[in-house]
């Protein structure tokens, strides 16, 4: 785990909004620090705060200094939902950052952390031959380890990363920073692919942003609806 991505950031205003997939083009207009997990906007008052999370409610996940799996933590506790989840290229960081939050353990059940193929065939029921026709980094094989997450444990929800954190491993079809990443249910399974551009821990650290931020608007979306 890169503990200084983990840190907890002191605020520089009152007024904040964490935020997470805003765009340069926007962020231009507001004071921010960026970081390698989204971007912390900063305001002189709280009518400026107020009117900035209109625009941005979709993007914005904390209007304090938490971290999203706390904010994630949070949300799986007001719906009762149990969670677990498959990890290859992130190797368990997404699972340390869940436990990390104080009570995860009422709603995070555990982690198949599959970094080899065997594994993945073994604890989460891959398909040998989906892995030999699509590879281990494909849309296919994270669809199934976020099933296998789901088929082996009691959890309502899954999420699953599969993907080439670097600096080595990468081919003109499939280059590093290549990652799939998928949410299952009992009735549905979303997986979405991104192309990271950071260094290897970096990208480590920002699949399980991304995987964690998925979560939070698939729950708003489906489950809470503030």
């Amino acid at each position: 785990m890169i503990v200084s991505l983990c840190r907890r950031r002191k605020r520089s205003s009152p007024f904040m909004l964490r935020t997470f997939g805003l765009s340069e083009e926007v962020l231009k207009h507001y004071q921010h620090k960026r970081w390698v997990g989204g971007a912390d906007l900063y305001f002189n008052t709280e009518q400026e705060k107020e009117e900035a999370y209109k625009r941005l409610k979709e993007f914005v996940y904390a209007d304090s200094p938490k971290e999203m799996e706390e904010v994630v933590v949070d949300m799986l506790k007001k719906t009762g939902l149990k969670l677990a989840t498959a990890e290859s290229c992130s190797g368990g960081l997404l699972s340390a950052r869940i436990v990390n939050v104080p009570g995860s353990s009422k709603v995070f059940l555990g982690s198949f952390v599959v970094y080899a193929n065997e594994l993945k065939t073994k604890l989460l029921s891959v398909e040998e031959n989906l892995l030999k026709e699509f590879g281990a980094v494909s849309a296919e094989v994270c669809r199934a380890m976020c099933v296998g997450a789901l088929e082996e444990t009691d959890a309502d929800i899954s999420i699953a990363i599969t993907g080439i954190a670097g600096p080595e491993g990468g081919t003109e079809e499939k280059p590093v920073g290549l990652t799939f990443i998928g949410i299952g249910t009992d009735s549905e399974v979303m997986v979405e692919r991104y192309q990271l551009k950071g260094q290897r821990n970096q990208n480590r650290f920002l699949s399980t942003q991304i995987a964690l931020d998925m979560l939070r608007r698939f729950l708003l979306k489906r489950y809470i609806n503030d």
